[in-house]
């Protein structure tokens, strides 16, 4: 009776970890699809030129360029809205894109929360897409539509990871949580 209860106590507690791991993996899937619905829906107004999709495949990337750039305690100060063009350490013949912002402060799993983070998005991204780079450098955000016809919409593809950096100043400590957007740079042109 004592092992069956101490078994029952250990799978009890294996049940409540795993929900506790994937109900974090379910809040930021959900805060991903927020913003893919306020970038699609609200920021490019009545005419939409682009179609965002989150690629949850894409989000190692945002956590690489978030520890590669930020995570150091040497780091530079966080660059928020501004789209920089990054090369990943180990990652020879790609580029990426990548945008910060400070999470919003209310509900970050509608859409509503992220309406302004995403029209200032859009309004960095729109200008950049296209099929390939130069043949110099990765200088523009792939466009992933494979139609030829002529009114199709751009298709940009973006993972997101959701990070929090600490400051201390003297006595005082601020942390303050980010979304950290990437997006895959098109190919170099052909020389």
């Amino acid at each position: 009776m004592k092992m069956a209860k101490k078994l029952l106590a250990l799978v009890l507690t294996g049940v409540m970890a795993v929900s506790m791991l994937t109900g974090c993996a379910l809040t930021d899937a959900a805060k991903a699809k927020a913003m893919e619905k306020a970038l699609n829906d609200h920021a490019q107004g009545n005419t939409q030129t682009i179609k965002y999709d989150y690629k949850s495949s894409l989000n190692s990337k945002a956590d690489k360029i978030w520890e590669q750039e930020y995570k150091k305690d040497t780091a530079p100060a966080v660059i928020e809205d501004t789209l920089v063009n990054v090369s990943l350490t180990g990652v020879a013949g790609k580029g990426y894109f990548y945008y910060i912002v400070e999470q919003p402060k209310n509900d970050v799993k509608t859409y509503g929360a992220w309406v302004a983070a995403a029209t200032d998005l859009h309004s960095e991204v729109s200008p950049k897409v296209a099929k390939e780079s130069s043949t110099a450098k990765f200088d523009k955000i792939m466009d992933h539509n494979t139609s030829t016809a002529d009114n199709a919409k751009k298709k940009v593809e973006f993972g997101v990871s959701y990070v929090s950096k600490t400051v201390k100043n003297g006595q005082d400590t601020k942390t303050t949580k980010y979304a950290v957007i990437v997006f895959e740079a098109a190919p170099k042109a052909a020389a």
